[in-house]
């Protein structure tokens, strides 16, 4: 595979590596037909009772429920009423709100539900946790309308990497895993003690880096030797804000691009990280279409988890940044074959100086994917990096 087609596979992972969705299964080559009709059989537990199973009105178990309350929220007045709702006028609707709750909250809390938080502007509801078997009494409670369940959700890229079709580029004599190719993540640095990028991945190792991040990083762990960041640089320092006092917009540059912030290394590990598996190792491999089946990963692997990492870290641990076009420069001077900044301002245009340098370094052949879409579907509110005309737009992360 040449270099240049590593180039366009590679950023084209990256604008797609951050796509969200349901779990899907992976397809498998021919299956002999005995196997595939001994998929079809019965469980050999199947019509079995499950004994465990403790009926609803006696299962105790504590959960988190919302309880709507009668009477029209804010959000539904604001339809009502075909405009927003005046500071003076959602303070009425509050206090109308939480005066209808009284009522309900004190019956809840006899029955011994407790309540964590009161809504009124996009619900007239109570967060109450309370046993499983008392749902069905929470209902008979004058005033209540509906209890509705609580979903909890948990952030996931594994289902992401297959859905863009990683996989396949990753399978075969020609297949493709980033190898030899250098991406230089522009954003909030990167935590390289992180088990995604082949760190021991303790609290104790990141507390290590945190203490001594504006001397050069432990070359285990960070730069030419280490497993997966090979380097880079820290254009700003910890205390950096561009819209900050003028102490806090004075960049501090060090060499230690460590993250105090996720972002980047979140970016980073969408990109090219190794992927952990549930029992906390980093996986090695196999790195194809057999790499989802059969294996559990607490975060998946990267949809070029060969190639090696560069975190040019352009922001402090909060704030903004303007130092952007420095990291292009960096990035070009140091050879990297993509750059990827998810990062921008809305409403850009084309002759601002970032966009300028991101244009030349396509010409330089470095392939540059911006961030677009974070705004909305809004027409000419890309950011302003991303209006750069020969950048690859990647979606919101």
């Amino acid at each position: 595979m040449n270099r240049t087609l590593r180039r366009f596979l590679i950023s084209g992972a990256l604008a797609l590596g951050a796509c969200a969705g349901d779990g899907l299964s992976q397809p498998k080559a021919d299956q002999p037909a005995a196997a595939a009709a001994a998929k079809l059989q019965p469980a050999p537990n199947a019509g079995v009772i499950d004994s465990q199973v403790v009926p609803l009105s006696v299962d105790k178990t504590p959960v988190n429920v919302m309880v709507f309350v009668d009477g029209k929220s804010a959000a539904d007045l604001q339809e009502d009423y075909g405009r927003r709702l005046t500071t003076e006028e959602k303070n009425v609707v509050k206090a109308e709100k939480l005066a209808s709750q009284v009522g309900p909250r004190a019956s809840i809390e006899a029955m011994g539900g407790h309540v964590t938080t009161s809504f009124h502007a996009v619900a007239n509801a109570l967060r109450v946790r309370i046993g499983r078997n008392q749902i069905e009494s929470l209902r008979q409670v004058p005033g209540v309308v509906a209890v509705r369940p609580i979903v909890t959700h948990k952030r996931m890229n594994v289902t992401s990497v297959p859905r863009i079709g990683a996989p396949v580029a990753w399978t075969g004599p020609s297949g493709v895993h980033g190898e030899g190719v250098k991406v230089g993540i522009i954003d909030t640095g990167i935590d390289y003690t992180h088990k995604d990028f082949g760190g021991p991945g303790t609290v104790d190792a990141y507390q290590a880096a945190l203490a001594v991040d504006t001397v050069p990083a432990d070359p285990a762990l960070f730069g030419p030797s280490a497993p997966k960041v090979k380097g880079g640089t820290d254009l700003v320092g910890d205390d950096y804000d561009a819209e900050g006092d003028a102490a806090a917009a004075t960049p501090h540059p060090d060499p230690n691009p460590l993250d105090c912030n996720g972002h980047g290394s979140h970016v980073a590990g969408t990109a090219a990280g190794f992927g952990v598996l549930a029992n906390g190792t980093t996986f090695s491999g196999p790195y194809d279409q057999s790499t989802y089946i059969n294996r559990s990963f607490t975060i998946g692997p990267g949809v070029a988890p060969k190639a090696d990492l560069y975190a040019v870290r352009v922001f402090g641990c909060k704030g903004s940044s303007d130092v952007v076009t420095e990291a292009i420069d960096w990035a070009v001077d140091n050879d990297m074959d993509a750059i990827n900044m998810s990062l921008g301002s809305p409403f850009g245009d084309d002759n601002s100086a970032d966009a300028l340098a991101a244009d030349n370094a396509m010409k330089a052949g470095v392939v540059v994917v911006m961030a677009a879409g974070n705004e909305g579907n809004i027409p000419y509110i890309a950011g302003r990096r991303v209006s750069a005309a020969r950048v690859f737009r990647s979606l919101p992360r």
